[in-house]
Parts: structure tokens; C-alpha cells; sequence
């Protein structure tokens, strides 16, 4: 028995042809192979956004770690001094902080900030350095003095001077 399939593709493809199908179908694997090459320059981008996010989460995080430090240490401050038998802390920052890129400051334009660019073409991208920290312009302390309003002026005081703020963004109050 001899194998006829090679002829009976042969017979289905002829069929195709005088039928216009033929081209239709070669147009479909065309048009297919090209939807997948697009389609395969189109992912670096989504990664890119989807590491975009990653970093703002990361950046959240690095954030939230940095808040609970600063409360932290301002407890710790608040503890030290003598009189003060438990103390807990609210800080209040503006915003996250900001990202960091290198400028050329040899341009001679003061007017025009200009960034160090690194690679070219469409990897060209500003040199990042990294991200600065939050500022913080506000604290509130809740203590327990034993009822001395002298140690709540000498904390709000000691508070405005170890971390810069007026005395107008530090507040001090008894339990």
C-alpha cells in the first residue's frame, strides 16, 4: 500500500489555489508572525512598568522603614531625659522624598538644569544617584511628665533642636 498523503496534500493545496484560499491563508500566517513580533517589542515596555512599580512600592516601604526609625529615636530621646516615664511619638513628613540624577554643572547655563545622560538612542536615560530623604516638619509627643510642664517645654526645646524645627512644628502633651 503506498503512502498517498503527499499527493493528497498536493491535491488540497491545488484546490486552494483555484479557490483564492491559498492567498488568504498566507496572508493570516503573515499578518500572525508579524502580530508576534510586535507583540515581542511591545513587552520590555510593560516590564519596565511593571518594575516602575515595584520601585514606588519599594520606595513606600523604604519610606514606612525610615518613619518608624525617626519615631523610634525620638521615643528613645524622649526617654532619656530624666522625669519622663514612657513617651510616644507621631512624625510628620513632606512627602516620600525625591529621586536624585546628576547634573552637569560646568554647562555655564544657571538657568536650564542639565542632566548627565548615559547610553544613547532609546537607552539614553539620566544618571540616577538615588533617593533623598523626606523631610520632616513635624513631631508630636505624647508623655508622661508626672504633670512638670517644665520637662514638656524642655522636650518640645530638645526636640526642635536635634532635628531642626521650630518650635511651632514640635508639640509636647502630658498623658
Amino acid at each position: 500500500m503506498a503512502d498517498n498523503t503527499g499527493i493528497e496534500a498536493a491535491q488540497v493545496v491545488n484546490h486552494m489555489k483555484k479557490k483564492g484560499s491559498f492567498k488568504i491563508i498566507i496572508f493570516g500566517f503573515i499578518i500572525g508572525v508579524a502580530l508576534l513580533l510586535i507583540g515581542s517589542f511591545a513587552l520590555p515596555s510593560e516590564k519596565k512598568s511593571a518594575e516602575k512599580t515595584d520601585d514606588v512600592k519599594n520606595t513606600y516601604e523604604e519610606f514606612l522603614a525610615y518613619k518608624e526609625t525617626v519615631r523610634r529615636e525620638i521615643e528613645e530621646l524622649c526617654m532619656s531625659v530624666s522625669g519622663v516615664k514612657s513617651a510616644e511619638a507621631v512624625v510628620f513628613f513632606d512627602g516620600l522624598g525625591e529621586s536624585i540624577y546628576a547634573t552637569n554643572t560646568q554647562s555655564g547655563n544657571s538657568d536650564k538644569i542639565e542632566y548627565v545622560i548615559i547610553g544613547s538612542g532609546s537607552n539614553a536615560h539620566a544618571l540616577y544617584l538615588g533617593e533623598s530623604l523626606p523631610a520632616l516638619v513635624g513631631i508630636g509627643v505624647v508623655c508622661d511628665t508626672g504633670g512638670n510642664a517644665g520637662i514638656k517645654n524642655e522636650l518640645a526645646a530638645l526636640l526642635s533642636a536635634a532635628y531642626g524645627l521650630p518650635l511651632t512644628r514640635v508639640r509636647v502633651v502630658e498623658y
